[in-house]
């Protein structure tokens, strides 16, 4: 566990929080400010994510700082590190490739439609041009413009190498029988991550209601289930080695709970796709999400067998 007197995260915990108000603030200026697209882009969804993965890290970090018998270990809080700055960049590749797509679009307009196309039209799309424009503008001195982005990510990346050199207090270290180190696990985590990333819909810039709210399900459920290898691996390094309860504990119950909300996820992932059906708009995302959804129920019972049995 980590030592609560050696190390405060006083400084992490504010910059999550400055971010989550960041995050808050766009999602006002999404709702009120910026111009109204035709449509949902992935930035429009992906700061939904960002706000609730944000709100989570910083509600652990308050209770860990606040609570006493909250504790957490090293692996988890490097998780939850590298979480934040996934989220970061993940959304900075998302609102660069966003207005990349409608930058791209209207310049088609200007050419096919203003300068060669009807001129009768040139007015309607002009000010079709300029509310994409003025939309583009807008996220530029936004909230999560890219700049605020950037610096988000290199504090992020900071605070991700410095979380190496945590200090944990000192236990008493145990020899696990080696079947409680179950390799199978981590490599079924590796196989969740990639079908569970295959699951997302890449392929699409714009999203209708039901769509984007297919998208932002995948990306979550791949955001999770990708936050629980390396757990998964530390688990098997330390197969057949003296380590602590904690570490052993820490790791498998980190694992059981990201595996219920990717249970979760995917069902709900998979439930939504088998609406797609009935809407003639079926596709193997319907397949991956119930592969996905299967190997997370397995990978649950595996972890939560292992922790049934752990004796220590």
């Amino acid at each position: 566990m980590l030592d609560k007197k050696l190390n405060k995260l006083s400084l992490l915990t504010i910059l999550v929080g400055t971010i989550l108000l960041f995050d808050i603030g766009t999602i006002i200026s999404n709702i009120y400010i910026s111009p109204i697209l035709e449509g949902y882009g992935l930035p429009d969804i992906f700061i939904y994510l960002k706000t609730v993965i944000f709100f989570v890290i910083f509600v652990i970090l308050m209770l860990w700082q606040n609570n006493k018998s909250f504790n957490l270990t090293k692996t988890t809080v490097r998780i939850l590190i590298f979480l934040g700055f996934f989220t970061i960049v993940a959304y900075f590749f998302s609102l660069f490739m966003y207005k990349y797509v409608l930058i791209f679009d209207t310049a088609e307009i200007i050419r096919n439609n203003i300068l060669y196309g009807n001129p009768n039209l040139v007015f309607d799309f002009s000010a079709q041009n300029y509310k994409t424009l003025s939309y583009v503008t807008t996220i530029f001195g936004g909230f999560n413009s890219e700049a605020i982005l950037f610096a988000e990510a290199l504090v992020f990346e900071i605070f991700l190498f410095k979380s190496k050199t945590y200090e944990v207090k000192e236990e008493k270290k145990h020899e696990y029988d080696l079947f409680l180190f179950d390799p199978t696990i981590s490599i079924l985590f590796i196989v969740l991550a990639i079908v569970s990333f295959v699951s997302i819909n890449i392929f699409t810039f714009r999203y209708d209601e039901l769509a984007s709210l297919e998208m932002g399900i995948s990306i979550l459920g791949f955001m999770i289930v990708a936050s629980g290898i390396s757990p998964s691996a530390q688990l098997i390094k330390g197969r057949g080695e003296p380590v602590t309860k904690s570490f052993f504990r820490g790791n498998y119950n980190l694992l059981f709970v990201l595996l219920i909300l990717s249970t979760i996820i995917f069902a709900g992932l998979f439930s939504i796709n088998v609406v797609f059906i009935s809407l003639n708009r079926s596709s193997y995302r319907l397949v991956t999400s119930l592969i996905a959804l299967i190997i997370s129920i397995v990978l649950a019972v595996k972890v939560y067998i292992k922790l049934r049995l752990d004796n220590k």
